[in-house]
């Protein structure tokens, strides 16, 4: 279809760079400005405005380069291309509105180059959910993007006004997307199937996900008990309690680096409350008391610390706030009561002590006799409570029992759990619940580890080494596993909130296998099971994924555990429903069974553990080892979204931390071609991403030819902490 303006011909010469988070920047006020400047430009152009699902409507505008005299416009209207439908309006109006949204067309690059804008017009009225919610839903885009300028507040009213007005259509955007510009080159039929892609790709991200609220919010304040250690680990937690209109308050200890009344820290919270949090049987009411004398209301209380749900679970009960009963928390922190939901009897037991455990297995009941703890291996042995697979062993014979019971009662204090081992693919389900009903879940495949080789011993780790999204176990047993852990959330007292749940699928009709390139993936049995497939437990949190898995789900599915975690925690039911949505890439024309339409790509992603134990050095000062390995390898930094870097030079690292590997850093690479791919991509990653390491404890002459080691780490130079992750709260940083 001809839009009526001609091009000369030739090929599309437009970057492909995929849109990163710092391209995604809001408009701020100073970007406001009272008059455009007459006379800016002369360029001809074009709009088409396209209905592109209930929700929304978006007008693609076209500037073509300049010409240096009074310009034409044409107007296209859902297919039909109208010449003379914008042809009354000056040319200044439209830089005019494009000036007052922030947006100054005389400074846009070469006048030689053609500018491609898309407006989003909600096309119904409400409220804002999330005042960020475009940048959230344009993550990784796969077309060239300038900047998203965002132009209202939380909680804002927005009027819908689908004028037939090209200045007015700009002026009441939800949001206007600036692309990259494309070169004059560029055909008409290019261009047109530019605006093809882009309008439809929009509509994959946008179709279903509500910008706004029907129902006015009240503006609400929320305590986060235990701040995050730093801001790498929570800057999510703060943008999007900004971002939905939360006010949020710190309870932490005297000296938190969010304690200090400083500009930087006021962008993250509105108060700190410093409180003494020693886990003692009064730091409830310590907490309570905190936030009783804090002269604003308290809304909502939340904790994304594991040792600390059941004792904000109480503060919340004493506070009259929305929360799951204390019992359901109880219950999911004590990894033998959380077994019992889904016990086998005479194969679970507690144990306090190796001799506790040698006085069980003497034990005998009934007038049979029968022994009262009947292990069969092999057997997993863990603590009670505990995080990061941390004193978590593998026993496949009955003389290294005691060894792991005594490996396990040394954690925290805490008693052992001895439960079976099951054998069959590891996974991480993850669930967003509303009165005990699924709003949205998804479930990403760990691949195996040490511990789970046929051979391994007691000392193997059971310390994850990457996660690949999303599943590819068969539909049915994705269907068991979701049915399977919601019933036992619920059972256990759970109603409303995210929970992420590891667990493990017994007789699967599925396997790992290399498939070829060093790829190992889940791929059928040759012989299917005689059993039947069922979902074992391993471990409840109730809590989202940490920052390293909940910020890959976000870039991967578009749905943001942190905010649904928030708005479950200070009772809004319906945002709750409305930040639940994910992306929806169903296509008519695709056969493949293989990936969820609620992803936009395959995604892996990697942990990076420590090569060595000692001192952090940098190969190259000037870059952190992201970026220089971006540099040294831009076939790999295509494919990288995302990696934060937990170390800094002169830090100290160790191989291991009570029995888990200790990390260096996480990456999440993707591909929109094929899970292999992305897996092969993030074994290449690990292979090339190198930090130095100088081993501690030997002498320059003494030193092995390995003593400075080399270990894929990645850095993300916007996530910088300004403190080292590696420090006493690291355990937090749990996946």
């Amino acid at each position: 279809m001809a839009l009526g303006i001609s091009l000369p011909p030739a090929t599309l010469q437009s970057s492909k760079r995929p849109a990163t988070n710092s391209d995604l920047t809001q408009k701020s006020d100073a970007c406001c400005h009272p008059e455009h400047p007459s006379g800016s430009f002369a360029r001809p152009y074009f709009c088409e405005v396209v209905s592109l699902c209930d929700l929304y409507s978006v007008a693609n505008i076209v500037l073509l380069p300049s010409t240096g005299t009074r310009s034409s416009s044409a107007r296209r209207i859902d297919g039909q291309f109208n010449t003379s439908a914008f042809s009354h309006d000056p040319l200044e109006r439209l830089g005019q509105a494009f000036w007052d949204s922030g947006i100054d067309l005389s400074h846009e690059n070469s006048t030689s180059d053609v500018l491609l804008f898309t407006v989003i017009l909600p096309r119904t009225n409400g409220y804002v959910n999330r005042s960020d919610f475009f940048h959230l839903r344009l993550q990784d885009v796969p077309h060239p993007v300038t900047k998203i300028h965002e132009y209202l507040a939380p909680l804002q009213y927005y009027e819908s006004k689908l004028s037939a007005d090209l200045p007015d259509l700009v002026r009441n955007a939800g949001a206007i997307i600036q692309w990259e510009p494309l070169s004059a080159l560029v055909t008409i039929n290019q261009l047109q199937d530019i605006l093809a892609q882009r309008t439809e790709e929009l509509k994959y991200r946008l179709t279903g996900a509500h910008f706004l609220s029907p129902e006015p919010p009240q503006r609400k304040r929320i305590a986060l008990v235990r701040g995050r250690p730093n801001l790498t680990a929570g800057r999510h937690v703060y943008q999007a309690a900004k971002g939905l209109g939360l006010d949020l308050v710190i309870v932490d200890d005297e000296g938190h680096w969010l304690q200090a009344d400083t500009a930087e820290n006021r962008q993250h919270r509105e108060a700190f409350l410093a409180t003494d949090m020693t886990e003692d049987e009064y730091v409830a009411d310590r907490i309570a008391s905190s936030l009783r004398s804090y002269p604003l209301p308290i809304h909502g209380i939340f904790t994304l610390s594991d040792n600390f749900f059941v004792t904000v679970a109480r503060v919340a009960e004493m506070l009259g706030l929305p929360a799951n009963p204390v019992s359901a928390f109880e219950t999911s922190v004590d990894k033998y009561r959380s077994r019992l939901a889904q016990n086998t009897p005479g194969q679970t037991a507690r144990v306090h002590s190796v001799e506790e455990l040698e006085t069980l297995l003497s034990s005998v009941s009934g007038d049979d006799q029968q022994p009262v703890f009947s292990p069969v291996y092999p057997v997993i042995v863990k603590p009670t409570k505990g995080w990061s697979s941390e004193c978590v062993s593998k026993v496949t014979k009955p003389e290294d029992l005691a060894l792991a019971v005594e490996k396990a009662t040394r954690r925290h204090g805490s008693a052992a759990v001895i439960e079976p081992f099951f054998d069959g693919p590891e996974m991480d389900a993850n669930f967003i619940l509303l009165d005990g009903q699924v709003l949205f879940s998804e479930i990403a495949d760990e691949p195996p580890c040490d511990a789970d080789a046929a051979n391994a011993t007691v000392d193997a780790t059971f310390s994850p080494e990457a996660l690949t999204m999303p599943s590819r176990l068969p539909v049915e047993e994705q269907e068991i596993v979701k049915s399977s852990l919601r019933d036992i959330l619920v059972k256990i007292g759970f109603r409303t909130g995210v929970f992420h749940v590891e667990a493990r699928m017994v007789n699967s009709a599925v396997e790992y296998r290399d498939v070829g390139n060093g790829v190992i993936d889940l791929v059928p049995k040759d012989t299917l099971p005689t059993g039947t497939p069922e979902c074992r437990l391993i471990e409840i949190n109730a809590r989202p994924p940490g920052y390293r898995v909940s910020v890959p789900i976000k870039q991967t599915y578009g749905v943001d555990y942190f905010a649904a975690h928030m708005l479950a925690a200070v009772g809004e039911r319906d945002r709750l429903k409305l930040v639940s949505h994910s992306f929806n890439f169903s296509r008519a024309d695709d056969n493949s069974d293989s990936k969820s339409p609620a992803a936009q790509y395959w995604s892996r992603l990697v942990y990076i553990p420590a090569p060595a134990a000692g001192v952090v050095r940098l190969k190259n000062p000037d870059l952190s080892p992201c970026e220089e390995l971006k540099v040294r390898r831009p076939d790999l930094a295509k494919h990288i979204v995302l990696g934060v870097d937990y170390c800094q030079p002169g830090d100290k690292v160790d191989l291991f931390s009570d029995g888990a590997r200790a990390y260096v850093a996480h990456v999440l690479v993707s591909s929109r071609t094929s899970r292999e791919e992305a897996i092969a991509t993030g074994n290449e990653v690990h292979r090339a991403f190198e930090i130095d390491i100088d081993v501690e404890d030997q002498s320059e002459s003494t030193k092995s030819p390995n003593a400075k080691r080399k270990c894929p780490v990645e850095f993300d130079s916007t996530d910088c902490p300004s403190a080292n992750l590696l420090d006493s709260q690291m355990t937090s940083l749990h996946k």
